[in-house]
């Protein structure tokens, strides 16, 4: 995808001319703008990135004639200077217009190629992400509400006390919370916590998720409220189910180790069992079991169950993911979560041949991770400041 103002650059005959030809005068000029406007500066530097990645096929200009090209068009300006421009307008006419002409036909094949889908463009296939400002962990008990700038790990002892600690090796905040009440934990994009219910459960929330959950379990049942995706190890307990009630179903178990993934949005929920067994039910009353290496999808109000091969949808919680020709929009999706993201992935951007295979670790340095993905995907990568760029190959 090229922005607006790229295109603009891209399609200005004077900035084909300065691209094809290095003429200094048409340098001098362009370094005269970006002093009188000093906020197109980004935007001119992409739409040279982007001039750069123009990519010449056998349809068009062959190698030969982009070469004469721009042989005649150095010819048709040598000598040509910005503030003679009307004197040899008038003394070379015919050299002036053949000028003009052959740079009106490359803005054209620049044109073309930006919007037709015959002859794409690398600029067209480019995915834009930007680094979000960080938010808190939130957690909400009673009428309090606690911050965390750093993942959380915290444990609820049988009475109720609650153990807080803010990242590895951090001082604990140790807590007394009312039994009867539900407590929830907010955790937002490029964090993630972990819980040890006052049963022994072990929960693993990931980025983007919000778990609603008692101090002390009292009902005959254990229920908790999901929204996001955890990763559980539930302690056994013949005589009482662990529930999970997600936005459009919920998960039965007595004691069993699951993934459950239910964020807002169209995205397919799912529940992915590694030991145990399980039942899910949905809002439509239709129910499932699942046996180990199961996976259940829930989507447009239908659920669809396969073997799978677990460790590929609980890994996050062990810091890297594992990816089988996994396709790159849902690749980009994590990393909008683990890392606090956003990407814009505009409607012509061709993601059908482009898959990731292999293993990814997570790693807070945010520039190894993209690397990596960059080379999973065979596409190229950029990052200035806050913005991320994805260039895909043809």
């Amino acid at each position: 995808m090229t922005t607006n103002k790229n295109k603009n650059f891209l399609l200005d005959n004077r900035f084909i001319l300065w691209r094809l030809t290095g003429d200094k005068d048409m340098e001098a000029y362009w370094d005269a703008y970006l002093k009188n406007h000093p906020d197109s500066k980004d935007e001119f530097d992409n739409a040279i990135c982007d001039f750069s990645r123009l990519k010449l096929n056998n349809s068009s200009l062959t190698d030969s004639e982009f070469l004469r090209l721009k042989e005649r068009i150095y010819a048709s300006t040598s000598g040509m200077h910005v503030k003679k421009r009307s004197l040899v307008l008038r003394l070379f006419p015919y050299a002036a217009a053949a000028c003009i002409t052959l740079i009106i036909g490359f803005s054209l094949y620049i044109y073309n190629n930006l919007v037709s889908d015959k002859n794409e463009l690398i600029t067209k296939n480019i995915i834009i992400g930007e680094d979000l400002d960080e938010k808190d962990i939130l957690l909400i008990t009673d009428n309090e509400t606690t911050y965390f700038s750093k993942d959380v790990h915290m444990q609820v002892d049988k009475s109720g006390k609650a153990t807080i600690q803010e990242a590895e090796g951090s001082e604990s905040n140790v807590r007394e919370v009312e039994k009867s009440i539900m407590n929830k934990m907010v955790v937002p994009y490029g964090k993630r916590s972990k819980l040890v219910l006052s049963d022994g459960t072990k929960v693993w929330l990931n980025s983007g998720s919000v778990l609603e959950f008692p101090s002390v379990f009292t009902e005959k049942t254990r229920s908790v409220n999901l929204i996001g995706e955890m990763y559980v190890e539930v302690s056994k307990d013949s005589k009482r189910q662990f529930v999970v009630h997600t936005l459009d179903f919920q998960v039965k178990v007595y004691g069993t180790k699951f993934n459950v993934t239910s964020y807002s949005g169209n995205e397919p929920q799912s529940v992915v069992l590694v030991e145990g067994s399980v039942s899910v039910k949905t809002a439509q009353k239709e129910e499932a079991r699942l046996a180990p290496n199961d996976m259940l999808v829930y989507q447009n109000n239908h659920i669809d169950k396969k073997k799978v091969d677990v460790t590929e949808f609980i890994s996050w919680k062990d810091g890297y993911i594992l990816l089988d020709h996994t396709p790159v929009d849902v690749v980009l999706k994590r990393m909008e979560r683990f890392y606090n993201l956003s990407f814009d992935i505009q409607s012509d951007v061709n993601l059908s041949s482009k898959t990731c295979t292999g293993k990814i670790f997570l790693s807070d340095n945010l520039d190894d991770v993209m690397a990596t993905i960059s080379l999973l995907s065979s596409t190229k990568y950029e990052r200035k400041d806050k913005m991320i760029y994805i260039y895909f190959t043809l």
